[in-house]
């Protein structure tokens, strides 16, 4: 009975170990699909979605030209100069719990505007637009050869001018104005035209680490400063396809820290089912090949313990970089499991299966999630694998099959004569060859039984008694095989 109660007792525990273990591995799963959500509360949320609105992009002023009372497309401007500058006083401002970039802008621009047209004379509409999402708007100024047009018009959408101009005509146009922003910065770049001069300078202050996009137009020149630093766009001949972007540095808080990196965490939490139960599986191949059996609990315990390995480094990603974190939730993990190991089986029997083991499904296969190496990493892990199989078979002792007996008969071993002299005595004492009663010399009938023993002979050779049966005549001594008469 109390078996009985025993073997229910630990089906209960392989079902709730078994239960706990897929829930585990669901509810990452469900956490990471939706980590942002998850991770953000909904002041931080509309925080963050405000200031990422905030980044500023500062188009190129376009121009429009009236020839002979008809109106040619707008055009984005190809001035045969343009000289940029933006200053980016920049710092970390802390909202809600997280953290953005913000900066004061300082903008001022050069550009030299002539009139290309082949009339006489043409009029000719410039606009400057703004940035459509700036909090704050001021110090703006707008010059043509050095003063102030009275009709140029002022809005927030930009600067419009319109004037008259003669074939070969220039103008020297200057805007500047300040401004507030976050997180990054672009300028629009006249593309699809060819500009004699472009040239931009971007110089972000109070902070360091901030990174050209791959989708910029590249830098010619990067320098540091006092207090930051400088990056340059020097460019003659241009035609253009990319604009400029400057995307600054940012000091992430906990939830950014785990939201950025939600698409790596996605990928590991898709593949952990598989990693998991592949691990068991190979664990306990490679166990039974040494010897070692162990219960279906103790590897549902474990699993537990490597599907715990998943949310343990996606948070302490929110507290530390990528790698320490990696590392240490391996080393936790790891020494978890091994420690179990030991105890249920015996550190030395188990302790380099066990490891390889989680160096390759942790280690390789699981962090190698997060690199660009996935598929050499994945490879790599898979050989690893294959070969601590091929070591734990080959380590296997051998059992050696019995060789085949053959047919005929083997030929009778020589029999080696020896003298009665080498004889060993033999002791004279008789027993009843039928039931085993100790007899007299004089004894012809056994006393126990009453059977004929009268039939003893002895060896002339070797001097041994033995019993002979007329039935069985004739016969050869036990001991040395010669013809008993």
């Amino acid at each position: 009975m109390r078996k009985e109660f025993k073997r229910i007792g630990i089906l209960l525990v392989n079902i709730v170990l078994f239960m706990g273990l897929l829930g585990l591995l669901a509810a990452y799963l469900a956490v990471v699909v939706d980590l942002p959500s998850r991770v953000y509360t909904v002041a931080q949320r509309e925080y963050l979605s405000y200031n990422y609105g905030r980044s500023i992009t500062q188009a190129a002023p376009t121009l429009a030209i009236m020839e002979t009372e008809e109106q040619v497309e707008a055009a984005i401007l190809a001035p045969r100069e343009s000289r940029v500058r933006a200053t980016l006083d920049a710092r970390y401002e802390e909202g809600e719990g997280v953290s953005v970039t913000v900066y004061d802008l300082e903008f001022s621009s050069e550009y030299i505007l002539a009139y290309p047209g082949s009339e006489v004379s043409a009029a000719v509409t410039l606009f400057f637009p703004f940035p459509s999402n700036l909090e704050t708007l001021h110090k703006v100024s707008f010059l043509v050869d050095g003063e102030e047009p009275p009709e140029a018009q002022y809005t927030l959408q930009g600067i419009g001018w319109q004037t008259e101009m003669e074939a070969g005509e220039e103008h020297q146009i200057a805007i500047s104005y300040r401004a507030d922003g976050a997180n990054s910065f672009r300028y629009g770049v006249a593309q699809g035209q060819r500009s004699d001069v472009l040239d931009v300078t971007v110089t972000v202050l109070g902070l360091e680490g901030s990174e050209v996009s791959r989708t910029s137009l590249p830098t010619t020149g990067r320098d540091v400063v006092d207090r930051g630093e400088t990056f340059t766009w020097d460019y003659s001949g241009l035609i253009a396809n990319r604009d400029i972007r400057l995307t600054l540095p940012s000091r992430l808080s906990f939830a950014q820290r785990v939201a950025q990196l939600q698409g790596d965490f996605s990928r590991m939490a898709v593949l952990a089912p598989f990693l998991v139960g592949l691990f068991l599986a190979s664990l306990a191949a490679l166990l039974r090949l040494g010897d070692v059996r162990l219960g279906l609990e103790s590897y549902l315990l474990m699993g537990c313990g490597l599907a715990l390995f998943y949310p343990l480094l996606t948070f302490l990603s929110g507290v530390m970089d990528v790698v320490p974190a990696a590392t240490m939730a391996f080393l936790i993990v790891s020494g978890l499991v091994l420690a179990f190991l030991a105890l249920v089986s015996g550190w030395r029997r188990i302790w380099w299966r066990g490891g390889l083991l989680l160096v390759v499904f942790l280690g390789i296969f699981s962090l190698g999630m997060l690199t660009p190496w996935r598929g050499l990493l994945l490879t790599g892990g898979g050989l690893l694998l294959l070969g601590t199989f091929m070591v734990a078979y080959a380590r296997q002792p051998r059992v050696t099959e019995p060789e085949p007996v053959s047919a005929e008969a083997p030929d009778p071993e020589p029999v080696l004569e020896t003298s009665p002299a080498e004889a060993a005595p033999e002791p004279m004492s008789r027993h009843c060859p039928h039931c085993g009663r100790a007899l007299a010399e004089d004894h012809q009938f056994c006393p126990g039984c009453g059977r004929d023993i009268r039939d003893f002979r002895t060896c002339a050779k070797c001097g041994h008694e033995q019993f002979v049966s007329p039935e069985l005549e004739p016969v050869h001594c036990v001991r040395c095989g010669k013809l008993l008469r």
